[in-house]
């Protein structure tokens, strides 16, 4: 009986360090994404990167899917985008979610989708218009020309009227 104690709690104690620990041992490793950002972090040196704004869930499968894709991205062009994830999961997350949104000016696209989590919307932010809307896309070459237009858009709006 004692023997059996003493492996309950080593296990026990085993997996709980596990799973608590943010490292990559063992078979757990906690994801853990920023999802509050404020406006000024989509600004660099007076020059606008794109928004990719995911409406978010925890509990959500396809969040699930599309989140590798939306970290390549990331990796990829951290230069250019800026990943905004506007969490749903609970009332006061949604509501911090929309707070942010509407000091992002990205709400139009918020309201439009709160309710459609794994939707990601490629965003000019200078107008907060949403360039393309994505529901449950795990293609990091589906995104890719989007963000090319809103660059580009971004870029229009940015240079000096003649």
């Amino acid at each position: 009986m004692l023997k059996k104690s003493v492996l309950i709690f080593v296990l026990i104690s085993f997996f709980g360090i596990t799973v608590n620990n943010t490292s990559s041992a063992f078979f757990f490793k906690k994801h853990k994404t920023e999802g509050k950002q404020s406006a000024k972090s989509t600004e660099k040196s007076g020059e606008k990167k794109v928004i990719v704004a995911e409406i978010y869930a925890s509990w959500c499968p396809g969040c699930k899917n599309i989140q590798p894709t939306l970290d390549l991205l990331v990796k990829d062009l951290s230069q250019t985008i800026e990943l905004v994830q506007l969490d749903v999961s609970t009332p006061s997350k949604a509501e911090a979610s929309q707070k942010l949104a509407s000091e992002l000016k990205i709400i139009d696209f918020y309201n439009a989708n709160k309710n459609k989590t794994a939707t990601v919307g490629i965003i000019i932010p200078t107008t907060g218009e949403a360039v393309a809307t994505f529901h449950n896309e795990n293609s990091e070459e589906a995104y890719k020309p989007a963000i090319q237009e809103a660059q580009t858009k971004e870029k229009e709006l940015q240079e000096p009227q003649s």
